[in-house]
């Protein structure tokens, strides 16, 4: 499955990706110092294990009308170049991750330095809370940290509003940063998608 506007495609996961997801992990690492940098303290990557996990995912069967709960990124061009993904995972009511029931959280990662700062993020996260939206998704959250300027941008842009904060959650490259919650509030993100097409 794939949907796509001007600037990207978000698509399923194929085995091509694989190669790439292995070299933003150990080569083009520039991601990690802002993408929750902690996890790649604890988490050591096994570029064996993650292959077999992916080749495994990908040989089961699946409902092709699910409802996708993440994509890769593509430049919609003639390249459809493979620059990232975006995701989704639950928070308790604590905004805390868990595995059971929860609230949808989204994430999205950009590793390729190439095609940073052109846009691809916001209009990716667009394209994914709608599609989320129009599949029934009533509220949507995201996380980061307050020393991830870059994302926290995009986040607000796109209509989230706070709505939680950890106090010095974590100490990052000697400082110490909180935690931070947002919901999306679709009357801001309606407005911003309206400005967005008003905009071309």
């Amino acid at each position: 499955m794939e949907i796509k506007n001007s600037k990207i495609i978000l698509r399923d996961f194929i085995e091509a990706d694989i190669d790439d997801r292995i070299h933003w992990e150990t080569i083009e690492t520039e991601w990690q110092l802002w993408d929750a940098p902690w996890e790649n303290d604890e988490n050591a990557f096994d570029p064996y294990s993650y292959r077999k996990e992916c080749l495994e995912w990908l040989a089961k069967k699946k409902d092709e009308n699910r409802v996708r709960m993440g994509f890769q990124i593509c430049i919609n061009d003639e390249s459809r170049k493979h620059i990232g993904w975006c995701n989704t995972y639950y928070i308790d009511d604590n905004c805390e991750y868990t595995k059971e029931e929860g609230h949808c959280t989204i994430g999205i990662g950009i590793p390729d330095l190439s095609s940073r700062r052109k846009g691809y993020a916001t209009f990716s996260w667009k394209l994914f809370i709608q599609y989320l939206i129009d599949n029934g998704i009533k509220d949507i959250y995201t996380q980061t940290w307050s020393g991830d300027e870059r994302v926290l941008g995009l986040i607000k842009k796109l209509g989230f509003e706070e709505c939680n904060r950890k106090y010095k959650f974590k100490t990052v490259r000697g400082q110490i940063y909180d935690a931070l919650t947002f919901k999306l509030n679709k009357i801001k993100y309606n407005a911003f998608c309206e400005l967005n097409k008003m905009n071309g």
